[in-house]
């Protein structure tokens, strides 16, 4: 009896051991696997899904502005950065309830998909005076923005194009024209994206992608 156990122990203790080592390559492998089906930056995952960061185009508007930052994110919310909404010198107007002495905040908003390669986002956008008079300062509310927009993504995941609708609302949530009296008013504009691509040092491009000039005139 102790014979004939004596290899059938030694074959079952090489069996386990093999078993063993399977077990911890696919412990070791279903991390990266996991990693590679979530990788919308590089990985396939990018021809339908936009969550990463982009630079967004669009026809160049009368304050010269013609581009923005969007960086989609995986939870459902986007932020957005547009060019020129900083820049901006409060002593150079006369009038501080004018018009021009207004800077807007960056937009924040949520997305979520609405097809295979399509998707939906709201972003709000505060805007506000910078008041440096010392009798008479502070950045009191110009109005609300509110920019909703559809996307598709392109066949490689690289690029977008989207429609928008700007709207915008006073301090208590009303609908405002663009020029400020009460309406129902809204502006509808294209644009255009393409995907910021990861690069991992010493690689570097010598060419930045830039998205194509939308057909619709921006707002």
């Amino acid at each position: 009896m102790v014979f004939f156990l004596k290899p059938y122990n030694r074959y079952r203790g090489k069996m386990l051991t093999v078993t063993s080592v399977l077990l911890l390559a696919f412990a070791v492998a279903a991390p990266v696997l996991r990693a590679q089906d979530w990788d919308q930056i590089n990985g396939r995952d990018k021809v339908h899904d936009p969550t990463g960061a982009w630079l967004i185009r669009f026809q160049k508007d009368f304050l010269q502005r013609e581009f923005s930052l969007i960086d989609f994110h995986k939870g459902g919310t986007l932020t957005e950065n547009t060019q020129g909404e900083n820049g901006f010198d409060p002593t150079s107007v006369n009038d501080p309830s004018s018009t021009n002495n207004v800077i807007s905040s960056p937009a924040s908003g949520v997305w979520q998909k609405t097809g295979w390669n399509t998707f939906a986002a709201t972003l709000l956008v505060i805007e506000y005076h910078i008041l440096t008079n010392p009798t008479n300062f502070g950045s009191p509310l110009f109005r609300f923005d509110k920019l909703q927009f559809t996307g598709r993504l392109s066949e490689t995941g690289d690029q977008m194009e989207i429609s928008a609708l700007l709207t915008f609302f006073d301090k208590d949530g009303n609908q405002l024209n663009s020029d400020g009296s009460p309406g129902t008013e809204s502006i509808p504009f294209k644009e255009n994206g393409v995907r910021i691509p990861l690069e991992v040092l010493p690689n570097t491009a010598h060419t930045l992608p830039i998205p194509p000039i939308p057909t619709t005139p921006a707002p």
